[in-house]
C-alpha cells in the first residue's frame, strides 16, 4: 500500500454555465504549465501492462472466471468450481476487462495481445450468455434466472460491436446483433419512447440505458450499413435528449420514471455517452445539430467534472478528473475521445493527459500495481479492489493513445 497520504488544495473554480446560450468558452482555462509533450504510445504501452497484472491478481484458471475484486475472499485452494457472486464478477465488472481488451486490441501493434488473451474473452462472455430468456443477451449472472438489465448487457453490445468493425469475426456481430433485439424488446410508448434499466421491474427509462444504446445502434449502421440502426439510433437519441437533458447547463439527468418523475442525479458516464452519440450521429447524418449537441456537453462535463488541483508529491497545479466513479469517467472520456477525433480541443487534451499522468506516477499500490480509486491519490488507503474500477483505468490509458 502506498505509505503516504497526499494533501491537496483543490481551487475548483466552480462558477456554472449562465444560461445555454454561454458555449465553449472552457471555465477552467488552459495554464501555461498544462500542456506538455505527450508520449501517446507509452499510454498504450501502460494500459497493456497493467492488463497483464490485472489478469494475473484477478483471474481463475481454476474456475475460468474473473474475481470481482482483490485479495479474494475465498482463495484459490478453496475456489468453487461455479462462480459465486461475492466472488466472482458480474458482467458489468467483467465487462470493464472486456472494454479493456476491446480498446487496447483496436489501438496495438502488438499482435500478441489479441491471441492470447481472445479466446478468454470469448469463452467467459458465453458464460454471461443467457440462452434461457427471449430474447436471448447477456445477463447480470452467470445464470438462468436473475434479473437482466439493458445498460449491462449494451456496454458489452458496443464493445462487440466495435470488435466486429475491426476484426471482421461474425461471432462478435452476432452477439451485438443480440444485444439489439433485447434493446428493442425494452422499449414501448410509454413516456413517449425510450429503454428501460431492467427488463423486469420496469419502472423506469434510464439515460444509462438509453445514451449507449444510442452509440451502439450508431455503431451498428457504421458497420453493417443497414439503415435500420440508425433509425433507432436516432429515435432513442432524441427521446433521451427531449426527457433528460437539463435545459439549464446540458447535462444529463439519470432516469425518468413511469409516473414522470425525474431523477436528477448527473453522473459523467451519462453525459458523455451523449458526446458520443452526437459525434457519431453527426459523422452518420453530417446534420450539425448532433455537433453542436456534443460540443455544448462536452464544454458543461469539463465545466462540472474537471477542478484544479494541486499535487503535493509534484507540486504542480494543473486540472484534473474530479475524484468520483472511476468507470464512469472512462465512459465520460470516451465522448471526449470521439469528439477528438474530428475537433481536438488543446484544453480537454491537456486535463485528461495530467490526470492520467498523475495516476500513474502517484496512485498505484507499490507491491500490486493496482490504481487507487480516485485520480488524486488523497486517500492513500483507497481499496482498489473493484475490477471495474481496474478495467476502466486499462480503457482510459488505452484511449487516451489514440488522441493523438
Amino acid at each position: 500500500m502506498m505509505k503516504s497520504k497526499i494533501i491537496i488544495a483543490a481551487a475548483a473554480a466552480g462558477l456554472a454555465l449562465s444560461s445555454c446560450e454561454e458555449k465553449y468558452d472552457p471555465i477552467i482555462p488552459l495554464e501555461p504549465g498544462d500542456k506538455a509533450e505527450v508520449n501517446y504510445s507509452e499510454f498504450l504501452s501502460r494500459a497493456e501492462s497493467t492488463y497483464a497484472t490485472v489478469h494475473n491478481l484477478y483471474w481463475s484458471d481454476k474456475a475460468q472466471m474473473w474475481f470481482s475484486k482483490y485479495p479474494n475472499n475465498m482463495g484459490t485452494s478453496a475456489e468453487p468450481s461455479q462462480p459465486e457472486y461475492s466472488d466472482h464478477a458480474m458482467s458489468w465488472g467483467f465487462g470493464a476487462i472486456v472494454s479493456a481488451f476491446s480498446t487496447i486490441v483496436q489501438t496495438t501493434s502488438n499482435l500478441e495481445f489479441r491471441t492470447t488473451h481472445e479466446a478468454e474473452i470469448k469463452a467467459t462472455l458465453e458464460r454471461y450468455y443467457n440462452t434461457s430468456k427471449t430474447p436471448e443477451c447477456f445477463a447480470c449472472f452467470t445464470n438462468s434466472w436473475d434479473d437482466r438489465l439493458y445498460d449491462d448487457a449494451i456496454w458489452i453490445g458496443i464493445d462487440m460491436t466495435d470488435l466486429y468493425g475491426f476484426t471482421r469475426d461474425s461471432w462478435y456481430l452476432d452477439k451485438a446483433r443480440s444485444v439489439y433485439e433485447f434493446v428493442l424488446s425494452g422499449m414501448d410508448d410509454k413516456l413517449g419512447g425510450g429503454v428501460y434499466w431492467s427488463e423486469n421491474d420496469r419502472d423506469s427509462k434510464n439515460t444509462c440505458s438509453n445514451a449507449p444504446a444510442a452509440v451502439m445502434c450508431t455503431k451498428l449502421y457504421e458497420v453493417t450499413g443497414d439503415a435500420a440502426y440508425l433509425e433507432t439510433a436516432k429515435e432513442i437519441y432524441a427521446w433521451t435528449k427531449q426527457n433528460l437533458q437539463d435545459p439549464g447547463d446540458y447535462l444529463y439527468f439519470d432516469n425518468k420514471k413511469t409516473d414522470g418523475t425525474i431523477g436528477t442525479a448527473k453522473f459523467s458516464y451519462n453525459s458523455g455517452q451523449m458526446i458520443q452519440a452526437g459525434v457519431l450521429l453527426y459523422n452518420a447524418t453530417g446534420e450539425e445539430q448532433y455537433l453542436t449537441d456534443a460540443k455544448n456537453v462536452a464544454e458543461a462535463c469539463y465545466k462540472t467534472f474537471f477542478q484544479r488541483f494541486l499535487s503535493q508529491y509534484s507540486g504542480e497545479q494543473f486540472t484534473i478528473i474530479k475524484d468520483g466513479h472511476r468507470w464512469f469517467n472512462a465512459i465520460m472520456l470516451r465522448g471526449f475521445a470521439e469528439l477528438n477525433k474530428i475537433e481536438p480541443n488543446a484544453t480537454y487534451t491537456a486535463a485528461i493527459n495530467k490526470t492520467l499522468e498523475h495516476a500513474w506516477q502517484y496512485t498505484r499500490e507499490a507491491d500490486t500495481g493496482l490504481f487507487l480509486k480516485n485520480f488524486s491519490g488523497t486517500e492513500y488507503n483507497d481499496n482498489p479492489s473493484d475490477i471495474l474500477q481496474q478495467g476502466a483505468i486499462i480503457e482510459m490509458f488505452a484511449r487516451f493513445s489514440t488522441f493523438k
